[in-house]
């Protein structure tokens, strides 16, 4: 209204400067179109990710919906995602196929934590019902629950090549620990196993304390390794193994713990194994509801050395393990 030249306004005739008022859809772009988006749907299945060829790697949150139904359903809103309290769930990428880009899906190396129990808010938050509204006795299995059990996203598995105390004999047992279950998921398995280079000969000093040879030094682990309490000297007797726990380190010679002294004392020259205790980690696969804690918390950096998988997830039978 307010142009001098009166060249803006509200015409029913097309444009006077004769441009092309677009989209300008033929009956051909109509066809092409039409037909496009209906092969979209199939074509996007044609990986089978809904199927046998799912990614086990690709990890709902709790309470979603059977793959096909939470593709049907899920709008990819982002609402689970922003309100999740510990940040694992992430969009996904094209690991659950093109049909899946952008779906909500667990990532437990980043954020701060694994999923939490005590947490139902992605469901409670969803508007679409593609993660289920769960209550906390339903995710925990209790009372009306505990027949069915608790809701499970998937499995822990250790791998062995890469745990530390598999691997590396190195003590370690943080996933143990951080398990949030009770009683937990993850056990652990007691073993000792002597150190590279560890059996010498060595020259006894008194009854808790012994001299090892300087040449073996260079292939033992530290002082401050050898004293943390997790490495033990051990003899074979007639008793059996015996063990005594090292407590310190000074040059050559080697303190031990004097609460079990030697049933028989050491010889001159008599040969021992210098022993680490390993706590092997082990899942029990009837408890694991896949929350995660563990693989965020594993310290083995790139790829952890437990890892959660989609296996044995509640939502679909056809995931179960075959044991």
């Amino acid at each position: 209204d307010e142009c001098r030249h009166d060249a803006v306004a509200y015409r029913t005739k097309p444009s006077a400067g004769g441009e092309h008022l677009l989209p300008d859809l033929s009956r051909r772009g109509f066809i092409v179109s039409a037909v496009s988006g209906v092969m979209a749907a199939p074509v996007m299945r044609l990986g089978g990710a809904t199927g046998p060829n799912w990614n086990p790697g690709l990890i709902r949150p709790p309470g979603a919906l059977p793959e096909e139904a939470f593709l049907t359903r899920c709008i990819k809103c982002g609402q689970c995602m922003r309100i999740c309290p510990t940040n694992i769930i992430h969009p996904a990428g094209l690991q659950g196929g093109m049909e899946g880009l952008w779906s909500p899906a667990l990532n437990f190396r980043i954020g701060t934590s694994g999923c939490q129990l005590n947490c139902v808010a992605c469901g409670q938050i969803c508007p679409t019902a593609a993660i289920r509204p769960l209550s906390l006795d339903e995710k925990l299995g209790r009372g009306v629950y505990a027949a069915s059990g608790p809701i499970r996203m998937g499995t822990a598995f250790v791998d062995r090549n890469r745990c530390l105390p598999w691997a590396m004999d190195r003590p370690c047992i943080v996933c143990q620990e951080n398990c949030p279950l009770s009683p937990k998921a993850i056990y652990v398995e007691d073993v000792f196993r002597a150190v590279r280079a560890g059996v010498m000969a060595v020259q006894p000093v008194d009854g808790s304390s012994l001299e090892v040879p300087e040449a073996a030094l260079a292939l033992l682990p530290p002082a401050h390794v050898l004293s943390s309490g997790d490495y033990f000297v051990a003899k074979s007797g007639a008793a059996g193994e015996e063990r005594r726990r090292i407590v310190d380190q000074a040059g050559t010679r080697l303190s031990l713990s004097e609460d079990f002294p030697w049933q028989t004392p050491l010889e001159p020259g008599a040969t021992i194994a210098i022993q680490v205790r390993l706590q092997r980690p082990q899942v029990d696969l009837q408890r694991c509801i896949g929350c995660g804690v563990c693989e965020h918390e594993c310290p083995v950096s790139g790829l952890r050395a437990i890892r959660v998988t989609a296996e044995n997830e509640t939502r679909t039978r056809k995931h179960g393990l075959a044991l």
